[in-house]
């Protein structure tokens, strides 16, 4: 690295402790907030009443396993995809989700990004509970899950966030789920943001962009790959891609939500 980019990796690293040490400052003096409303809540409580029941009731929503979109109550979910699946199914097997993007789950997963989700937040042991609801067979309820993944962040990004959040989040699903958390999966270059590309532009943009570290680790693993958020599901595809082709059996995929048209959560509610 040059001597330039070693002093904007350790000022984007200084900004993020600095700005962790300031939020930790303000939980301490600020009074508990709900992360869906902003509104007070007990210091017991993760969620106020309000935000709980509109969770409750976005949890309850049908949804496609191939894709994770909000599809009609009538029309129920479909192993082989929905009318929202892209032309190609991804290399992830299943898509796990607590909702559609919208209201609680849109501040909670923001919070979530910027370091202000507080550990009260039921969000982690939700998705695990989902996992284990979707992935559970059998009397002996055992989990087809072998080790928990997240989609791992680019060093330089993580630096200047000064955490990587979908690592805290895996760690949340892992521990009530009783399996271990890898580093395996890491990033081999620093892409651009998704936000404005289209789904072909998507796929190209983190073609290649992921590597591991060790592939003997992910042999024959049943994986459980963690993300807060998908919306064309082009980063957790690739991610799915390389580890499938370091040897995993299988991937999973598990969000908190799926980024998807208002026309398309709409039309899941009529």
């Amino acid at each position: 690295m040059t001597q330039t980019g070693n002093a904007m990796a350790w000022g984007a690293q200084a900004w993020g402790l600095v700005r962790n040490v300031g939020l930790g400052l303000m939980d301490l003096v600020m009074p508990d907030v709900c992360p869906g409303c902003g509104g007070d809540i007990p210091a017991s409580l993760g969620l106020c009443p309000a935000c709980s029941r509109k969770l409750l009731e976005m949890v309850s929503l049908p949804y496609c396993p191939r894709c994770g979109a909000s599809v009609p109550p009538s029309a129920g979910p479909r192993a082989d995809g929905c009318f929202a699946c892209p032309t190609v199914l991804p290399h992830f097997a299943q898509v796990i989700r607590l909702g559609p993007y919208a209201d609680p789950l849109r501040p909670i997963v923001r919070r979530l990004k910027y370091h202000r989700l507080g550990t009260r937040c039921p969000i982690g042991p939700m998705l695990a509970q989902a996992v284990r609801a979707h992935l559970t067979t059998g009397e002996d309820d055992a989990l087809p899950l072998d080790l928990v993944l997240s989609v791992p962040m680019h060093w330089r990004r993580r630096l200047a966030r000064g955490l990587d959040h979908a690592r805290l989040l895996a760690r949340w699903v892992a521990r009530p789920l009783g399996l271990s958390v890898g580093h395996e999966l890491y990033r081999t270059r620093l892409t651009p943001e998704q936000v404005r590309l289209s789904r072909t532009r998507r796929r190209q943009n983190v073609r290649d962009s992921f590597g591991l570290s060790d592939p003997r680790a992910v042999q024959g693993a049943r994986i459980l790959l963690v993300d807060d958020v998908t919306t064309t599901g082009a980063t957790a595809d690739e991610a799915a891609r390389t580890l499938l082709a370091g040897g995993a059996n299988r991937v999973t995929l598990a969000v908190v939500a799926k980024s998807e048209p208002p026309a398309a959560y709409a039309h899941a509610q009529a």
